[in-house]
């Protein structure tokens, strides 16, 4: 029984640390193509990797940036555990595996 109930919580240390960072919800300031990547820099954050080019979900992700910066939307970016909770880092190796058009919070005044 004690043997059980250690693995059910190794199991879930793990399921834990193996979390998504989702970046600060912000507006699509610019998207920036090269030839192996594209960029992507919401206000106030640095820029990242939105993904690579061949990657399957690339059109996607980058129809939802642009159509998001268009319509002046923020976006929430989720990248794999490890990457800094803020946005505040570049990282040229890890790409979002996740963009989501957000609707705007209006002020209560």
């Amino acid at each position: 029984m004690q043997k059980i109930l250690t693995g059910l919580m190794l199991l879930i240390a793990s399921a834990f640390a193996q979390a998504n960072v989702k970046c600060p919800d912000a507006k699509v300031q610019m998207l920036y193509p090269t030839e192996e990547k594209t960029f992507i820099q919401l206000e106030g954050q640095n820029w990242q990797v939105l993904g690579f080019v061949g990657d399957e979900d690339l059109p996607t992700k980058m129809a939802i940036a642009q159509r998001a910066k268009q319509q002046s939307q923020p976006v929430e970016l989720t990248f794999k555990n490890g990457h800094d909770k803020e946005c505040l880092s570049r990282d040229d190796t890890s790409a979002v595996i996740k963009i989501k058009a957000r609707k705007e919070k209006k002020n209560k005044d």
